[in-house]
């Protein structure tokens, strides 16, 4: 696996020496687990409080979008951010870009009450950002109905001058030579490469790629048509493309997608990574694959020193059967008592981290203006200067709907996720789909901390859960005869009506918290049991 190194001091006071141990620390760590370090960056001298400025830092999370790592190795978490709230935001980013945070110093991802807020405030982010999104939407289409440039990106071939869409006469040429070239028969790849080879750059300065292209052949922005969310507005802004060259190049499109596609090889995600380790030598397990004398592939996890062949004697262990295992008997070990712990512990921790200065700021500054305002509207009504106080009173208007989009910001950034809101969403894990990646996937990143595989006479997994004490033992003579899902399944058809008269209210309650939530409510699959 490729990775990069993230290394940073905090003040003057430390120097180029503490990056030389963390460095140092992190590549024998990368060396013993099979990693492959391919670049790094470095902050010197810059704290680790707030993100924002750290410039190395914020380059390494913008090149996470490239691909071309998937891990991010720290000499321990304090180095990646010491503020939880900036952790889960750029974790979040990073996860999407399929990267993951490593430490050299500590076995797990994070302190478990940590690892499960952070993943609370992922899954609920869309209902924190509920009211900014409301009044960030109502200023963003009074600059829509006006043409005006809303900060969501240029294309290439335009330019803004006075806040309005005008052509670039450098980079519309670029447009209409992409839809000559694509008309002509030349397929993406001959377009990138000449664009690339000519020095042509996107808008954001990159190299092209297909779906750079794509982008280009199917924006109707170069039919002159302004477009925000649902809002189209026909010569808004100036035309680069013809429609006639536009409707040709959609046809194409559509034909092309059509077509057999080339065969590609599916990489395989192997979703114990950073969590599974060896019970004998304590070093992580990897994934590997090898191909049988029937051509059949078959993917396993292995010790990194077994694999180095530095003295550990542990088996390989099969992906399918050791992801099955932690994932039936994690869904097993979700009774409400469990639930109501680790609810309560990042429900306190939330409320303990959330209440900032900044916050309660903002909160006196609004309190203070409906004061104003309120004696404004007295003194009219008393009948004093009236248009001298509407004015002052559309001021203070104005202040306040400025001081509410920074009141949400701050609630989004920091939001305070109660009992009931925490609970409901571990709720949705009782009855995901076991078979599902994506659920699986989500079950592990939250749940499980750490998981240690043994071979002989004691051969067992041990299974440690975050923000709890409880150890799941599993002794694999007793899963010989039965598949662990067969077994889970078994298991849950008796569970479920238990699970249901204990849950039911509880479930209601979140529920009506939550009903604004629409994608929330779709993703959830118990929530149509509750309406």
């Amino acid at each position: 696996m490729n990775i990069v190194f993230y290394g940073r001091y905090s003040d003057s006071g430390q120097s180029e020496q503490s990056i030389e141990g963390q460095r140092k620390v992190c590549y024998d760590f990368a060396e013993r687990n099979g990693y492959r370090i391919i670049a790094e960056y470095i902050d010197r001298a810059i704290s680790g409080t707030g993100a924002d400025n750290r410039p190395e830092f914020l380059r390494m999370i913008a090149d996470s979008a490239k691909r071309q790592f998937q891990g991010i190795l720290v000499y321990q978490l304090d180095r990646f951010a010491r503020n939880r709230y900036d952790s889960a935001t750029y974790k979040a980013k990073l996860k999407k870009n399929g990267v993951k945070v490593l430490s050299a110093r500590e076995n797990i991802t994070d302190d478990a009450s940590g690892v499960l807020m952070e993943s609370v405030l992922e899954g609920m982010a869309e209902y924190f950002s509920a009211e900014l999104s409301q009044k960030v939407k109502r200023g963003m289409a009074l600059t829509a109905e006006k043409c005006e440039f809303t900060g969501s990106g240029v294309p290439l071939g335009y330019k803004i001058v006075d806040k309005k869409f005008a052509i670039d006469e450098d980079e519309a040429p670029i447009v209409k030579r992409i839809y000559e070239m694509y008309l002509a028969g030349n397929t993406m790849a001959d377009i990138r490469h000449f664009l690339n080879d000519n020095g042509v750059k996107t808008s954001y300065g990159n190299a092209y790629n297909k779906d750079s292209i794509r982008r280009i052949l199917t924006n109707r922005k170069y039919l002159g048509i302004y477009i925000y969310g649902d809002i189209e507005i026909p010569d808004g802004i100036p035309r680069i493309v013809s429609d006639e060259a536009f409707k040709d190049a959609q046809i194409l499109l559509e034909k092309n997608k059509k077509a057999p596609a080339r065969a590609k090889a599916v990489e395989e995600n192997y979703l114990l990574t950073t969590k599974l380790f060896c019970g004998h030598c304590q070093c992580a397990m990897t994934g590997m694959s090898g191909k049988s004398g029937t051509g059949k592939i078959h993917q396993y996890y292995s010790c990194v020193s077994q694999r180095q062949h530095k003295g550990c004697k542990k088996k390989h262990v099969k992906k399918a059967y050791i992801e099955d295992l932690v994932v039936s008997n994690v869904l097993s070990a979700l009774t409400d008592k469990y639930i109501d712990g680790i609810a309560q512990k990042i429900s306190d921790l939330s409320a303990k981290e959330s209440n900032t200065s900044t916050l309660k700021r903002l909160k006196k500054l609004l309190n203070e203006n409906e004061t104003a305002t309120a004696n404004l509207v007295k003194a009219i009504e008393s009948g004093k200067a009236v248009d001298v106080l509407s004015a002052q009173i559309e001021k203070r208007q104005a202040e306040r709907t400025d001081l509410e989009i920074e009141l949400a910001k701050e609630k989004m950034v920091r939001p305070v996720l109660a009992f009931d809101e925490v609970k409901f969403f571990f709720e949705k894990f009782k009855n995901g789909d076991a078979n599902d990646n994506s659920f699986r996937t989500a079950l592990i990143d939250t749940l499980v901390n750490k998981i240690y595989v043994y071979d002989g006479d004691n051969a067992r997994v041990e299974i440690y859960c975050n923000a709890s004490e409880h150890k799941i033992n599993c002794a694999t003579s007793e899963l010989s005869n039965s598949s662990p899902m067969a077994q889970l399944a078994r298991r849950r058809r008796f569970e479920l009506p238990t699970f249901w008269s204990v849950a039911r209210r509880s479930i209601q309650l979140s529920y009506r918290r939550m009903v604004s939530q629409t994608s929330l409510r779709q993703n959830c699959p118990i929530l149509p049991a509750c309406r």
